[in-house]
């Protein structure tokens, strides 16, 4: 029902375009330097890539996320010409920061000579921040300045300068339908023309558009729009309409239809554009009236620096790298298509679509590793540069190869550090886009509990928003007011917990005290006398811990003494039959018993300096460790392959322990350590919220002994144990 109000109401706001008479009754001189925007008939709604879509609707450029650089040329109507060149400025925070310059040739018989325009424009984005993160549009301002030269007579000319001003609106009507998105601009609003000429209008060409954009299909990217146009010195409504389609990376298509009804825009318009990484190439085409001297409008830009936010450049790479994987799936290449995938998951680990391709890949692919001792630089630049880019999935890409080369790169490391900081920024900002709905719901059912003063129902819902964005400001604000009301009840119950914990002490009962004690100074940790008491308990365990030792001491003295009597002869002869036991069991491949033989011969050979067999005890023990650590790194991979990961990866770091040089066991670990630290987190969490707090720290203690920057962890684990 909801899909069927949206169609009418959408071919309804298109079809007033079609009910305005068609006579133009003025000349307005009107010229856009951007192809993007021209090709979908001058549409507000175009989200024109480029620089110079600020022309068009001031809130144009709230997209864009790197500086860019822009040139644009125009051949128009009777030999006129001209160039254009704007620079885009983004902020993280502030806006976006936009400027052109422009200036244009006409011909002889125009009444105008030459004009030159700068134009300086802002735009800020429209966001929700909490409770979760939603960009819903912007709004934008441009200044603009003229000067023109106007043709008077043959022997004089006269010059003028003019400013004007826009205002632009951009924003999502996700309250009707998640693909509609909604526009206004007002536009040219400045002084009027000083000049006194015939047929020519003294104001500028004051006007306001209302525009809506319709996201029909995600197979080819395909939206519609649909412009209203009231020129204030026209009675008519001048209307536009334009279908955009992005068929393939990184070629786009535009085709459009506008009748201002200013005697100059009205007819077809036409382009395309290749958009790359860091330079993007478009072309337009208008038809101007009845003549065969039509509008062409080339353009060239580049990007370059860092990206300032780095949400916006999520969705595109991951998206273009998903594509690029499916298209060697297809293509039968599974080799490569495995390891791009296998690439996209190392970065993104939860990212379905990869894990659904790597499960119909179940042929055990073998891949054999290219020597690039040579080329150590080249990788690092290109790591830094994708690294600039945002691009994490080939900065880490090829900082794990200088890795591979040289362990000890302090550039390498060093960018693997700021690849898994970025990682860890964009997992919490698609995990908030993800579940927005959920953090909302949680929202209010937090705020209603907390009004109402339910503070533990409302630290739930708060909590469940945290486990979801741990750095949901609105939760975290909350939490802390919350948890200083319920440490005013903790106070309480921790003076009863430390009474029962002196009962304890009194009867000597000190291990049992003690955790008393440490549950009562978890809960007020102000509280000295509890922490005097602690230490006392740790001091009397520690104290018949010593008395044991003792005792165990002595009888291993007492046994030593008798050792000494053995001669020489019957030590010699009892290493011999050890050797010789361990040579049998490492023939046999009986690893981890020769090893233990080994060990046992040079603990007696250390202790009767008796040297006979060192080198062989050396030799063998390093071959004993090797063999082992082989035969775990395999049992690892077969677990692997059955998708037991957390078992895999035991048998991968006991490998290690066996042999630190196991270089393939490494990288095995490497390779699941993300997935791994996340499984022991979901564990944790889950352990936390049926009430076994224990079994939750232990939990997350792993998953941050598996990767010690996991963030989520982290947090999680400091709140669980503040409770």
């Amino acid at each position: 029902m909801k899909n069927s109000i949206n169609k009418i109401f959408l071919y309804l706001f298109i079809g007033l375009f079609f009910c305005v008479n068609l006579f133009a009754d003025d000349f307005v001189y009107v010229l856009n330097p951007d192809p993007y925007s021209q090709s979908a008939g001058a549409s507000i709604l175009s989200l024109s890539p480029s620089v110079f879509g600020f022309f068009v609707n001031p809130a144009s450029n709230y997209k864009n996320f790197s500086k860019e650089l822009q040139f644009s040329y125009m051949s128009f109507y009777d030999r006129n010409y001209g160039g254009n060149i704007g620079f885009l400025l983004p902020t993280e925070k502030s806006g976006n920061f936009s400027f052109i310059v422009s200036g244009m040739d006409c011909n002889k018989d125009s009444m105008f000579r030459n004009y030159i325009m700068a134009a300086i424009n802002y735009v800020y984005p429209l966001v929700t921040r909490f409770p979760s993160f939603i960009e819903n549009g912007a709004v934008g301002a441009t200044l603009k300045f003229y000067n023109i030269s106007v043709n008077e007579s043959e022997d004089s000319d006269k010059s003028m300068t003019l400013f004007s001003f826009d205002l632009g609106f951009i924003y999502s009507l996700d309250f009707i339908d998640d693909d509609l998105t909604g526009a206004l601009a007002l536009k040219n609003f400045g002084n009027d023309f000083d000049i006194d000429i015939p047929d020519i209008e003294k104001k500028q060409s004051q006007n306001f558009s209302a525009s809506l954009r319709y996201f029909l299909s995600e197979d080819y990217k395909v939206s519609i729009m649909a412009d209203l146009v009231k020129n204030f010195q026209i009675m008519d409504l001048g209307y536009a309409c334009a279908v955009e389609t992005i068929p393939f990376y990184p070629f786009s298509l535009r085709i459009g239809w506008r009748d201002y009804r200013d005697g100059f825009n009205k007819g077809i318009t036409a382009g395309f554009a290749l958009n790359f990484d860091k330079v993007n190439l478009s072309y337009a085409f208008s038809d101007l009236l009845d003549t065969d001297d039509d509008q062409h409008i080339f353009s060239l830009g580049f990007v370059f620096g860092k990206i300032s936010d780095t949400g916006k450049a999520y969705d595109h790479h991951v998206g273009y790298y998903l594509k690029k994987a499916k298209d060697e799936y297809n293509r039968k290449n599974y080799i490569s298509a495995k390891k791009q995938f296998e690439d996209i998951l190392s970065v993104y680990p939860n990212e379905p679509v990869s894990k659904h391709y790597i499960q119909l890949l179940t042929e055990d692919l073998d891949q054999t590793e290219m020597d690039f001792a040579n080329k150590i630089e080249k990788y690092l630049a290109r790591a830094d540069s994708a690294l600039l880019r945002n691009d994490f999935i080939k900065a880490q890409k090829y900082y794990t190869k200088v890795l591979q080369i040289d362990s000890s790169n302090p550039t390498a490391r060093e960018g693997i550090i700021k690849v898994n900081s970025e990682i860890k920024e964009q997992e919490i900002y698609a995990n908030r886009k993800r579940h927005q709905k959920e953090i909302t719901e949680h929202w209010v059912k937090a705020m209603n509990h907390y009004e109402k003063g339910e503070f533990v129902y409302a630290k739930d819902e708060l909590t469940k928003i945290t486990d979801i964005d741990p750095t949901n400001a609105g939760a975290l604000q909350y939490l802390d007011i919350i948890q200083k009301k319920v440490d005013k009840v903790n106070a309480v119950q921790a003076n009863n917990i430390f009474k029962q914990g002196l009962t304890e002490y009194e009867q000597n009962n000190y291990e049992k005290a003690l955790s008393y004690f440490n549950a009562a100074y978890l809960s007020t940790p102000s509280r000295t006398d509890i922490k005097e008491y602690i230490d006392k308990c740790e001091a009397k365990i520690n104290a018949a811990k010593k008395t044991v030792l003792d005792e165990t001491q002595n009888d291993t003295d007492s046994g030593d003494n008798d050792l000494e009597t053995v001669t020489n002869k019957q030590v010699q002869q009892q290493m011999k039959k050890i050797y010789e036991k361990g040579l049998e069991q490492y023939s046999l491949k009986n690893y981890k018993a020769a090893l233990k033989s080994f060990k046992q011969l040079k603990a007696l050979s250390d202790k009767n300096r008796y040297y006979e067999y060192n080198e062989q005890i050396k030799t063998y023990m390093s071959k004993s460790n090797k063999a082992i650590s082989k035969q775990l790194y395999n049992e690892g991979k077969k677990l692997e392959l059955q998708e037991k990961l957390t078992k895999a990866y035991d048998k991968y770091k006991e490998a290690v322990t066996y042999d630190s040089s196991n270089s393939a066991a490494k990288k095995s670990m490497e390779n699941i350590n993300s997935v791994i630290a996340q499984q022991y987190y979901d564990e944790g969490l889950k352990a936390f919220s049926v009430g076994d707090k224990d079994k939750a720290i232990t939990l997350l203690k792993k998953s941050l002994e598996v990767e010690p920057d996991k963030i989520e962890s982290k947090r999680a684990l400091e709140r669980i144990q503040k409770q």
